[in-house]
């Protein structure tokens, strides 16, 4: 018996309706069910790829704004190394005319100056004593403040604070509390957010590694999680956040810090 060329699609409503059913050639049932395939393939892989797209897209904006505030720190360097270079001047025609044996000191290379901040203390801040230990103190990791707080100025905003370590830094709890989120965040990267009472929240982004989960409990100094250059991040950082009332305070002017901060 030859293999039937024709395969049978039945439609067989609920009710009292009758039947219905057609026939196509089973190439054309092999057609379709290969063009559908491919069309959830070519689905899945455009919005893959469109979300890798706007990624990088945001990425090359965040660098590219970075780029600019460079160059404008640039800038400013050489109109004060310009500015400095004739301040040396006349103050070498004044101290010759008035007859005093002054040298004017000499500036640093760079890595006299790249050394010099190596042994700078980090951003690391004792907690004060006696404080209670549900109130955020301190800043959590090791390294040096990149960007300071601003939320006043729309295009410079900026809730928290960002420390400069490098990955694999240690973060620590800045107060006791329960862990609200564990998550992975498109902006914040791996994203910590603990809460430490009804009203205060602290929040630590773009970590390499999460070491707490959500609804643990941590205790102040506890190590919670490693930092990294997760999500939306130009270089290796731990972005910090003290909210209160779920509104953000400047973490270097913390009201709850009894004690002058170190940076």
């Amino acid at each position: 018996m030859s293999q039937s060329k024709f395969v049978t699609i039945m439609l067989i409503p609920d009710g009292a309706e009758a039947r219905r059913g057609f026939r196509i050639r089973q190439w054309v049932l092999k057609a379709i069910v290969v063009l559908t395939a491919v069309v959830l393939v070519g689905i899945i892989v455009f919005f893959s790829v469109y979300g890798k797209v706007l990624t990088r897209a945001a990425m090359t904006e965040k660098l590219t704004e970075e780029n600019q505030r460079l160059r404008r720190y640039q800038y400013k360097v050489k109109l004060l190394e310009e500015n400095l270079k004739q301040t040396r001047e006349i103050v070498g025609r004044l101290t010759e005319l008035a007859g005093i044996d002054y040298k004017f000191p000499e500036l640093p290379d760079d890595s006299a100056l790249f050394a010099a901040l190596d042994e700078k203390p980090g951003a690391v801040v004792m907690r004060p004593a006696g404080l209670d230990l549900t109130l955020p103190s301190g800043l959590p990791a090791q390294g040096f403040i990149s960007q300071d707080f601003e939320i006043e100025h729309p295009e410079r905003y900026h809730p928290g604070v960002d420390i400069a370590c490098s990955e694999g830094t240690p973060v620590l709890a800045t107060a006791n509390g329960v862990v609200e989120q564990a998550v992975f965040d498109s902006t914040y990267g791996n994203l910590l957010v603990i809460r430490h009472s009804d009203s205060i929240t602290t929040l630590y982004g773009h970590n390499r590694e999460l070491l707490v989960e959500r609804g643990q409990l941590v205790a102040a100094g506890s190590r919670i999680a490693l930092s990294g250059n997760t999500g939306k991040s130009t270089a290796p950082h731990l972005h910090y956040e003290i909210r209160v009332h779920d509104q953000p305070i400047n973490p270097l002017d913390n009201p709850y810090d009894k004690k002058d901060k170190l940076r």
